[in-house]
Parts: structure tokens; C-alpha cells; sequence
């Protein structure tokens, strides 16, 4: 905090513990101590699938982070029911699904992992820009869907989108400023999602 030049973080998160870990107890009560003594204001879980659910009925917990975009879609059903339920704020991780429409070689190797994953969901869902009322490149067109889906589903309260380009921070703006995703753009996406993950024969979780 002397560092950050501050006597008091307004958010500090638990990243991605395991849900047998939450449910010890310890690591949220550090955190509730944290707040007691005044050196934080909210506290919160970053994660997914089951262990966020959890985290979202806890008492305690203020906001969750979690994974929401046009790839990554398991949390709308299992996790924004609770976190509205419960009245907590979601800050959406990885809303343009790490630009899954790239090329691999355009993609850093310490997202690949997750890129990699989000570019097969992609191709099985079947689905182009053209289909969802967008015309123009696909490189253009897609950041501005993804984005303004994720900003479509009901208690996300913030979007984070990481870059390294002014120019790209300029046109999330733009792009955030035309509103949520149109509804049967919404239902499209949804409806292909659930389709290809049906055709792959396993659920589709949440990624960390």
C-alpha cells in the first residue's frame, strides 16, 4: 500500500482458488480481517464454474471476476444467476475471448493456452460476423461483437479488456458506447454455442 501510495485497496480478490480451499474458510476470513483493520474496502474471488457459484453466496463476498464472452459461456447459467441473486458485482475477465479469430502466430505465447481453446470453440460454433448483422473484416467486426456480447448478459458490471495498443483501447471505447449486443445477436451466439458444445459430447467449463 506504500508503494501504491494509499491507505486502503477498495478491492483485493482471491485468484482462482480451489473450491475445497474456499470452503476452509481461511483464506476468506484473512481477507474479512484485512477489511476489519481498514486496509481494504471489498473483497472478492476471481475464478470460475463451481468454486465461483460458491463464492458468490458467501456472506462475505462483495464482486466476483470471471470468465464471460462469446466463448466462454458456462458461467452465464451456473454464476450470473447468483451473483444477481445476491446482489454482487461481476467484473467479466476476458470479454473479447482473447481474440480467438487470430491467427496462433499472432498471439503471444502466455495466452495461448487459453487462445488455443477459445479458437476450437470458435470454429465449432459456425459462425461469422455476416450472421450476426456485421459487415466488413472479420478482425474488425469481431472484437466489437465479442465485446459488446459480454456487456449483453445480465450483472456484468464491468469489463476487463487487456491491451497494448491506444488504438485498440480507442475502439473498445467505441465500441462499448454503442451498447449491449443486439438481442437476436445474443440469442445467435447462445444458440451456436450450445449447439457445438453439444456436438463435442462434454460440457464446456468456465476457463482460468
Amino acid at each position: 500500500m506504500k508503494r501504491l501510495r494509499t491507505d486502503r485497496l477498495d478491492v483485493m480478490l482471491l485468484h482462482s482458488c480451489e473450491l475445497e480451499i474456499l470452503e476452509r474458510g481461511e483464506a476468506i476470513e484473512a481477507l474479512v480481517k484485512a477489511r476489519e483493520a481498514g486496509k481494504i474496502r471489498h473483497l472478492g474471488y476471481s475464478g470460475d464454474n463451481e468454486a465461483a457459484v460458491w463464492a458468490a453466496k458467501h456472506p462475505e463476498v462483495a464482486l466476483i471476476e470471471t470468465s464471460v464472452n462469446i466463448c466462454d459461456q458456462a458461467n452465464i447459467d451456473t454464476l450470473l444467476p447468483a451473483t444477481r441473486a445476491h446482489e454482487i458485482g461481476v467484473l467479466a475477465k476476458r470479454p473479447i475471448a482473447d481474440a480467438a479469430w487470430r491467427q496462433t502466430s499472432e498471439i503471444s505465447p502466455f495466452y495461448l493456452k487459453y487462445s488455443r481453446d477459445y479458437a476450437a470453440r470458435l470454429e465449432s460454433m459456425g459462425i461469422a460476423p455476416a450472421d450476426l448483422g456485421f459487415d466488413g473484416e472479420p478482425g474488425t467486426a469481431w472484437p466489437e461483437i465479442a465485446l459488446r456480447f459480454t456487456l449483453a448478459q445480465p450483472g456484468v458490471t464491468t469489463a476487463i479488456v487487456g491491451t497494448t495498443r491506444e488504438s485498440h483501447l480507442e475502439a473498445n471505447i467505441v465500441a462499448a458506447e454503442k451498447g449491449p449486443l443486439p438481442a437476436d445477436a445474443v440469442e445467435t451466439v447462445r444458440a451456436a454455442f450450445s449447439k457445438a458444445e453439444a456436438a463435442a459430447g462434454a460440457a464446456w467449463p468456465g476457463l482460468r
